[in-house]
């Protein structure tokens, strides 16, 4: 009669203790796994935040002498999403060029765009640079 109810305690199931550990063991999984997914969530609206600053910047830089003449200096303005943008123009001088100048419409200048945003408390950019042809300032 005794080895028929150790038999049984045996095979009752799960212990209070078992059942605590395992649960322990699931919680923190799960803790950790939500940890990953919103860091990931939180990886995409950083990334599409920056492709749509990205956009932004393509889009000035490739109005940069063609809607006005490339001068030197800088110019700044702000975008609906919260950004900010900076555009900056200089004459473009290399070693190797010579001391005759450019034919018309052939001098180049240096042109760099930045785009700006904060994201969670940090200043995040996107900057693009390019050398573009333009008239003599």
């Amino acid at each position: 009669m005794r080895s028929d109810r150790a038999l049984r305690r045996r095979q009752g199931g799960f212990t209070l203790i078992e059942v605590l550990v395992a649960f322990t063991i699931f919680a923190l999984s799960f803790a950790a796994i939500l940890q990953i997914f919103s860091g990931g969530l939180h990886n995409g609206a950083t990334a599409d935040r920056a492709l749509i600053a990205l956009g932004h910047a393509e889009s000035l830089m490739a109005r940069a002498g063609v809607e006005e003449p490339l001068t030197p200096g800088q110019t700044s303005g702000q975008i609906d999403e919260g950004m900010t943008w900076q555009q900056s123009v200089s004459l473009y001088r290399d070693a190797a060029m010579t001391a005759e100048p450019p034919p018309p419409g052939m001098t180049p200048y240096a042109v760099t765009v930045s785009v700006t945003w904060q994201d969670r408390g940090r200043t995040r950019d996107v900057t693009l640079n390019s050398l573009r042809l333009g008239d003599a300032p």
